[in-house]
């Protein structure tokens, strides 16, 4: 019901999103929590705790953002 509800109050707003932003920050978002369950799996002592999480996605999208950058410069050389 909560999850239903929250559905219907966000869809709006998400619809707005342009889809490859979305797709963007989704694989983001599962590179980060995919690399700290992997790590929790192998025995991985997170540095803060769940709140590893946080930086692992700022270091995924700080990654991610300098790659599009370069792809598009070189785009823009060849």
């Amino acid at each position: 019901m909560v999850v239903s509800a929250l559905g219907v109050v966000v869809h709006r707003p998400l619809a707005r999103v342009p889809e490859n932003s979305l797709k963007f920050m989704v694989g983001v978002l599962l590179s980060a929590f995919g690399t700290f369950w992997v790590g929790e799996g192998m025995g991985v002592v997170w540095r803060g705790g769940d709140w590893a999480v946080l930086t692992l996605v700022a270091g995924y999208l700080l990654v991610a953002l300098v790659l599009v950058a370069a792809v598009r410069a070189r785009r823009v050389v060849a």
